[in-house]
């Protein structure tokens, strides 16, 4: 079973390109990560809003990619401001994806990153920490972040949304190509496609932990969401979310740390909360 793979680029975006080409060539994965030429919502869209038209095109370029993809091969596929883990190559290569195929023959997706539901945050914090067990000591980054494989972990409850990077097989290949063909052409983003498929049990999915390919805490989107009347995330709500991530990718997390405390919020909890997640800590000591 062959692995083949793309980031998803613009044509104007020539500096996300050159950071995502540096990228590959330094974890040797540039001879089969290919770039795929995003179509530009600024240029062509259903809609007279450049908001809507932007979201419109993120989605048909995923769904391009994969219907233009060898409908026998697995598919990594990658949006072009993720950040690659040092320990990318060594997981997501043909040999490993290919025995994850076959030990998880149901999945039609494998989310290398995400951002989930707000419960699930410290669940997959403690996973985290325990793929991750220097991060409790101190030392370099490089050494803290050290891990040894992932936890693979059921998407379904946990998957809010975001496709930066994500790994199809070929049976989800099939899936998605029968679900995007009764799926009406609308504004409705890839990701929340995805995220309502995964909770009516219509898409099979899981996602790595820690994240191997996750974009900055600070990334612009190519997306034009100042001309959307309403957007569902606002922009204080996308920072604490990319801030979580960064917390979950195996590698450097590289936060404005001045910027995250300003996030933080003096949220008043009840004694019962606090004592009950200072036991969940205590259970998980136990098992360290």
């Amino acid at each position: 079973m062959l692995l083949d793979g793309a980031y998803i680029n613009l044509d104007r975006s020539e500096a996300r390109r050159l950071v995502m080409e540096r990228q590959l060539q330094d974890l040797h994965c540039e001879n089969w990560i290919r770039r795929f030429a995003a179509i530009d919502g600024t240029a062509d869209g259903p809609f007279d809003n450049a908001g809507q038209n932007s979201i419109w095109a993120c989605r048909k370029s995923h769904i391009a990619l994969i219907e233009s993809s060898d409908k026998d091969s697995l598919l990594l596929v990658l949006e072009d401001d993720v950040e690659l883990s040092r320990y990318f190559a060594s997981l997501v290569n043909q040999a490993t994806m290919h025995s994850f195929a076959k030990a998880h023959a149901n999945t039609d997706i494998l989310f290398l990153d995400c951002v989930s539901f707000n419960a699930q945050v410290p669940f997959l914090l403690a996973q985290s920490d325990e793929r991750m067990k220097n991060r409790l000591q101190s030392g370099s980054e490089t050494e803290r972040h050290h891990f040894e494989g992932v936890s693979i972990l059921d998407a379904h409850g946990i998957y809010a949304y975001c496709t930066a990077s994500y790994v199809v097989t070929p049976k989800g290949k099939r899936v998605l190509r029968h679900l995007f063909a009764n799926e009406p052409d609308s504004n409705v983003p890839i990701d929340i496609l995805f995220r309502d498929w995964i909770a009516a049990g219509r898409l099979n999915a899981n996602i790595t932990v820690p994240f191997l390919a996750t974009p900055q805490f600070k990334n612009e989107s190519t997306i034009s969401y100042e001309s959307l009347q309403s957007s569902s995330l606002d922009e204080k709500e996308g920072r604490l979310a990319n801030a979580i991530r960064r917390l979950l990718f195996a590698g450097e997390h590289r936060l404005d740390m001045a910027e995250v405390n300003a996030l933080i919020a003096d949220v008043s909890r009840s004694p019962e909360y606090d004592l009950g997640m200072k036991l969940y800590q205590s259970f998980r000591a136990l098992h360290r």
